[in-house]
């Protein structure tokens, strides 16, 4: 074999002029096209092949000063007869959002709009466009420009395709990878409202009766639920892994790693490779291999087994699932871990807002992006179902060294709910142990290096006690008595005993031991009356609980006010 291995690559046209081996999914060009639909969502999990099949797709379409014929040499689309009516004959919008992965909304608009930007930028010709109205041109300005309104930006791609329609007389292909990314984010950093309202308008304007684009095809790893996002798309086909159209067109097939495998004169390892990589089903029966895994086992001289896939991408969202599990999850885990299989309902549309409201919503996210197969699928009561299962020996692996560490982050959790539970109940001391271990599990999650290490404590208690909120009312940094108190929790039951936190860093200068912080906290709480605001509100169970920190060294101290 004259060609070698290369991952990483996604260019379809970097692959084949640099004469790297190519595992043909051309005809995914020609059932594109003749396909009954005009809009189509292809939801895969990561690295299994989606923007090298859209760079595909934008290679042959896209016109060009040059032909574009001969990276097609020897592919199965040369024998589609309609192969050179369709090569290089339609303008192309193009848009990735796979870099929209930021902590806030402002920056992430901010992203998109640059994206649309360089799209227009890239189709420039038409800002002198005597086939453009005036008002039309004003618009691409207002775009290029960064100075449109918000009602601009979410009508931007729709209007891209009227302008190169209207230029060009031929109506364009919209191509939208990672689709999804923005909106992934979005509910990891507690935007989701912001970004679904925005990102909303902007697919459904550009996709729904829109009667200036010939196809569009977007990707990602999930299907956000129509009513999100795609209401009202009736000309939408979703092709998820459980489906069987294109269920070959994303990973590789049995016969495919075959080829690859003689062509590597790497035959003898195909039951090692089988066994690790083997064991998805795409549809009802289509056997994938993960594509990522396979090349990366190729490509590495020694040829060992091991799990490529892992490090390939974030999963921030399963991880906050599973550190946000219970019990049931991780003995459900190690049922998979067996061997075994679990009964579970099957639902690929993600509704980020009810996430927490779905018992299966985990393990459809370990589904949909790759974690898991899924087999037995039947109908029950209205609603499918079927049996998830560990896929081959590289995701079990990965399921051991990653997955279970992630669950173990929820055993702090578990442990914080101990420890508010002690609050509640006045158990003081038993309060006291389990805070501190709590301290110490999330101190790495934390920087108490810098100028302020009192903020930050009092930033994670005050977090904390967020949690408390059905049982108390949470005030901070406000005048009780004299003084200004740290965090008060008044009680909304008379059962419930009250609190005043006072938080003091170890001061090496002025102080021996943290047990003089401590007694310095509790006197200032004492001498200043902190209580007097709790009092007034009739309240006589009342507890003042210094906390001494130096560095991620925590100690505590209380007493109740008399």
């Amino acid at each position: 074999m004259n060609k070698r291995i290369a991952i990483g690559h996604h260019d379809f046209e970097e692959i084949r002029n640099k004469n790297l081996y190519y595992v043909d999914k051309s005809d995914f060009i020609r059932r594109i096209y003749e396909a009954e639909h005009k809009i189509f969502l292809f939801p895969r999990p990561r690295r299994f092949g989606k923007t090298l099949n859209m760079m595909l797709l934008r290679r042959y379409f896209e016109i060009s000063e040059t032909s574009k014929a001969p990276l097609f040499d020897g592919l199965k689309i040369k024998e589609w007869e309609q192969f050179d009516y369709h090569l290089g004959r339609y303008p192309l919008i193009w848009m990735s959002m796979k870099d929209v992965k930021d902590a806030s909304w402002e920056v992430s608009k901010e992203k998109i709009n640059s994206l649309i930007q360089s799209e227009y930028l890239r189709h420039e010709y038409l800002r002198n466009s005597e086939k453009l109205t005036l008002e039309m041109r004003d618009f691409y300005t207002a775009i290029v420009s960064l100075k449109s309104s918000e009602s601009q930006q979410k009508d931007s791609i729709l209007r891209l395709c009227e302008f190169l329609y209207l230029h060009h007389g031929v109506k364009p292909m919209l191509l939208i990878d990672e689709y999804d990314t923005p909106i992934n984010n979005s509910y990891i950093y507690h935007f989701y409202e912001e970004c679904i309202g925005f990102m909303r308008l902007l697919y459904s304007n550009c996709l729904k009766d829109n009667n200036f684009v010939e196809r569009a095809v977007l990707t990602g790893i999930y299907r956000v639920a129509k009513e999100s996002i795609f209401s009202g798309l009736n000309n939408l086909k979703v092709s998820t892994l459980i489906d069987d159209e294109f269920a070959d067109c994303f990973g590789f097939t049995p016969e495919e790693v075959h080829q690859l495998l003689v062509d590597t004169t790497a035959l003898d390892r195909e039951d090692d490779v089988t066994r690790w990589y083997n064991g998805y089903i795409f549809g009802k029966e289509q056997v994938i291999y993960n594509p990522w895994s396979i090349l990366s086992f190729l490509e590495n001289t020694q040829r060992e087994l091991k799990p490529y896939w892992v490090n390939t991408s974030s999963n921030d969202i399963i991880k906050k699932l599973i550190i946000e599990g219970d019990a049931d999850v991780k003995q459900e885990i190690e049922v998979l871990l067996g061997g075994g299989t679990l009964r579970k309902s099957i639902s690929e549309d993600v509704v980020f807002g009810n996430i927490q409201e779905s018992p299966d919503a985990l393990w459809n996210f370990f589904l949909f992006s790759g974690y898991l197969k899924v087999i037995n699928k039947i109908f029950d009561d209205e609603n499918q179902v079927g049996d998830f299962k560990i896929p081959n020996i590289e995701i079990k692996t990965i399921f051991k060294d990653s997955i279970l560490y992630w669950f173990s982050k929820s055993q702090t959790y578990d442990k914080f709910n101990v420890v508010l539970e002690n609050l509640k109940k006045g158990r003081l001391e038993d309060f006291e142990d389990y805070f501190g271990d709590f301290i110490q599990r999330v101190c790495s999650y934390y920087d108490f290096a810098d100028n302020e290490p009192e903020r930050v404590y009092h930033s994670l208690v005050l977090g904390m006690m967020v949690q408390l909120q059905s049982d108390y009312r949470i005030t901070s940094n406000r005048e009780s008595g004299f003084g200004r108190y740290d965090i008060m929790l008044h009680p909304l039951k008379t059962t419930l005993p009250a609190y005043i936190f006072e938080f003091k860093k170890f001061n090496a200068k002025r102080e021996t031991s943290m047990d003089d912080s401590l007694n310095a906290a509790m006197l200032q709480m004492k001498t200043k009356n902190y209580a007097a605001t709790l009092q007034q509100e009739g309240h006589t169970n009342i507890h003042l609980i210094a906390i001494a920190f130096k560095g991620k060294e925590v100690k505590m101290q209380y007493e109740e006010v008399l």
